[in-house]
């Protein structure tokens, strides 16, 4: 069992630091070791930091981290992003614990529509709170929903993959280009502890709703929490936060209802309800066990990648991740990844907000 987890953290690692190589993709090779998914999964949530923080490339759960990330991180406080991110995410499991109890209820109740109601409320309330901007807005959404329908009927393997790096990624690395190095060596975080409570509870429930929501991503739930907060720090508290909870009652979904809601969930074998206790025990040694190496391993990376000339590292992972696109779904991907960055960058020089771009799942959620 401590080999099978070993193995999960390590996976995880590898997936969480590179750049592109999502935790799924990996996942399929160790379908139906419950352990080493788990631990893989839940690793991978702790440190998808890196790459979003020192190159900018997300996933689907830190799409809406790169600019906040990227600023603090080109500002000098790349390593208190990291700290953020991980305590964020150990929180977020110690709050798992006790919510387990209330969430089981709430799984077995879950209906379709409250799902579609959900997302009709979140397109709303982008579009009333972008205020003035509101037709930028609203032309973003429109334009990455048909994005998203188009993409999704297409026979490929990692629609996700393809539509966040282009829409969030591939902008961040090609206007790194001209810009400069993340640097910081100090992680001390610059906020109240209190405050980062407060965003870590609200962040944790946010990713436990939207946990019960198929095709809902942490990136939706942190579209709420922009409305409530336009400051880096508290944002990126609860986005991360969201990213891992997210994690959690996905895993707690399964156990209570069978439904899948996330990729590496959906690639264990049944578990029952009564495995809970094994795996809150599991989460909290590997929560741990991340902190205990985390930071000083996105310190060696930090500096690392300080030796090398940025805009020739930038250059490196834009080629980098064409090429993943062209393994994971040939020239088709290819195509996909490259119009995804047209409309990304596009929605920068129109100046609308980029979580208009969420609407790539948000659009197709709504359509059914």
């Amino acid at each position: 069992m401590f080999r099978e987890m070993l193995m999960g953290v390590v996976l995880g690692t590898f997936t969480g630091i590179m750049p592109g190589i999502h935790v799924n993709t990996l996942g399929e090779i160790w379908k139906g070791n419950p352990v080493t998914l788990f631990s893989m999964g839940l690793t991978h949530t702790f440190l998808d930091v890196v790459p979003t923080t020192f190159l900018g490339v997300p996933d689907e759960g830190t799409a809406l981290s790169v600019l906040p990330a990227h600023r603090l991180a080109q500002r000098g406080r790349a390593m208190e992003v990291v700290r953020i991110a991980l305590w964020a995410s150990a929180m977020a499991v110690l709050l798992s614990f006790p919510l387990s109890i209330f969430y089981v209820k709430l799984a077995t109740h879950y209906s379709p529509w409250i799902g579609r109601v959900a997302v009709g409320i979140l397109v709303v309330l982008l579009v009333v709170f972008s205020g003035k901007n509101w037709p930028r807005t609203l032309l973003i959404i429109v334009l990455s929903g048909l994005l998203g329908l188009v993409v999704f009927s297409l026979p490929l393997t990692h629609q996700y993959y393809l539509l966040f790096t282009g829409l969030f990624g591939i902008p961040s690395v090609v206007g790194g280009i001209r810009g400069e190095a993340p640097y910081g060596e100090d992680a001390s975080i610059r906020m109240r502890t209190t405050s980062f409570l407060v965003y870590s509870s609200l962040g944790t429930l946010v990713g436990m709703a939207a946990s019960l929501l198929p095709a809902f991503t942490p990136s939706q739930g942190a579209v709420l929490v922009s409305f409530l907060s336009r400051e880096e720090r508290p944002f990126l508290v609860a986005l991360f936060s969201i990213n891992t909870s997210n994690f959690m009652f996905s895993f707690f979904n399964y156990l209570a209802t069978g439904r899948v809601r996330n990729g590496i969930v959906a690639r264990m074998p049944p578990l029952s309800w009564s495995a809970v206790h094994f795996y809150l025990v599991l989460s909290l040694s590997l929560s741990i066990l991340i902190l205990l190496y985390g930071e000083h391993l996105s310190l060696f990376l930090l500096r690392l990648l300080g030796r090398i000339p940025y805009a020739h590292l930038n250059g490196v992972v834009l080629l980098f991740l064409l090429i993943l696109a062209l393994f994971f779904d040939g020239v088709l991907g290819v195509f996909v990844l490259l119009s995804s960055a047209l409309l990304g960058i596009f929605s920068l020089l129109i100046g609308a907000p980029r979580r208009a771009c969420m609407g790539v799942l948000m659009v197709p959620l709504l359509v059914g």
